[in-house]
């Protein structure tokens, strides 16, 4: 079975807030950006960005995105250091696979009349290229015999 990204979604969150917390989303931008860093660097990472925290509080919530299967810590010495399972696109990618998996199954058809309605509210070259995208995926379809 397939492990899940996803264990919290809200939908009126902004960008990685929709799906961490507020400190968790700054710690994995960091680590996204910086690919591989102890719980130090995260610290003091998050202190030059004006956050308020302690260091065991940042180690707590390291630890919990460990927990989560988000995070990969290893050892080196006498120092953890922390790297993401995947990578932010890989991440964004497979979370919105798993958010959309989740609504399709769960109530169908409404899903996608309400994705269609905004659709047609969206940007006119956004349209377009979900219209080409669609057209893409027709044509990789088996024909029927």
């Amino acid at each position: 079975m397939k492990r899940a990204i996803v264990s919290v979604f809200k939908p009126h969150g902004e960008g990685l807030r929709q799906l961490f917390g507020s400190l968790e989303a700054d710690i994995m931008a960091l680590i996204w950006e910086r690919k591989e860093a102890s719980a130090r660097d995260i610290f003091e990472g998050l202190r030059d960005q004006g956050q308020r925290l302690s260091y065991g509080a940042t180690k707590t919530v390291l630890d919990r995105l460990v927990k989560k299967q988000v995070l990969v810590r290893t050892l080196d010495g006498n120092q953890y250091f922390y790297q993401a399972r995947l990578n932010r696109e890989e991440f964004t990618n497979s979370a919105i696979r798993e958010i959309l998996d989740g609504l399709f199954s769960g109530f169908g058809t409404p899903v996608y009349a309400q994705f269609l309605d905004q659709m047609q509210e969206a940007d006119p070259d956004q349209l377009d290229a979900l219209t080409q995208m669609i057209t893409e995926a027709e044509k990789k379809k088996p024909k029927a015999e």
